[in-house]
């Protein structure tokens, strides 16, 4: 547990805030589906599992939402606190360090929400997500395809033929999430979204970006097969990351 507090705490450092552009810009599209389909968040307890630093919390907190934000790192955390207090709605979130198979769920809530998490990453977790919710529940992840040519030479490289590449850390699809909710015979509307973003890195950013990525995917780093791959992806000294993805919204009803 000590190893993995450490490692998200680390990624904390360049994890982009709520406001983030293209952050902000799929939480807005996916904030009004919701809209589209009736759903309110004014006065609503939601729990946000997962939250980072706040890009679902914040917006939902800005919509008079009542938010219990919890995350495995006190430095996510951190940066959310300060963010709601400068955007004036700290009085509609509470903070939780934990981890989602510890929370303590003491209390069913409106709305259970995880987007983009590595927290819910098996069928237990997602039961009790499912147990949490009292109306409504929201879940955004990985749609049909992610594609980032850096990472998939880095996991490559690293990888052995006789190993998956899709470890537990954040693999658990849209689709794979839908199946349980139709084993469950629980109602819900999906819809998915193509989007995309860059991310531009000094060679030493690069590398702690790098490390992260393999991180993820437990994979042990090599740093001579890094710097050789982060050099290919070079230009005018900088390393310019592109990814394209499609992402999915799934919404269903408290049985």
């Amino acid at each position: 547990m000590e190893a993995k507090l450490a490692f998200w705490d680390n990624m904390a450092k360049r994890y982009p805030r709520f406001n983030d552009a293209s952050m902000s810009k799929d939480v807005h599209h996916i904030l009004n589906w919701c809209h589209e389909n009736d759903v309110l968040f004014d006065n609503m307890s939601v729990l946000d599992i997962g939250a980072g630093k706040g890009s679902m919390s914040i917006p939902l907190a800005q919509k008079g939402a009542r938010v219990t934000a919890i995350d495995v790192s006190k430095d996510m955390l951190k940066a959310l606190d300060e963010d709601a207090t400068q955007t004036g709605v700290s009085h509609h979130v509470q903070t939780h360090q934990s981890d989602w198979g510890s929370f303590a769920l003491t209390t069913q809530y409106d709305i259970v929400i995880a987007s983009m998490t590595p927290a819910i990453n098996d069928v237990q977790k997602i039961e009790k997500m499912l147990s949490a919710s009292k109306q409504l529940g929201i879940y955004v992840g990985w749609g049909k395809y992610r594609i980032n040519k850096l990472v998939e030479d880095l996991v490559k490289a690293h990888t052995r033929k006789e190993e998956d590449d899709c470890s537990s850390a954040g693999c658990f699809r849209v689709a794979q999430f839908i199946e349980i909710l139709n084993e469950k015979k629980i109602a819900y509307k999906s819809t998915f979204f193509d989007t995309g973003w860059e991310e531009i890195y000094s060679l030493k950013e690069a590398k702690e970006y790098a490390y992260e990525q393999l991180g993820r995917k437990e994979l042990t780093p090599n740093d001579a097969i890094i710097e050789s791959i982060l050099i290919k992806h070079m230009q005018n000294d900088q390393v310019i990351v592109k990814t394209q993805a499609e992402k999915g919204v799934v919404l269903w009803k408290a049985t």
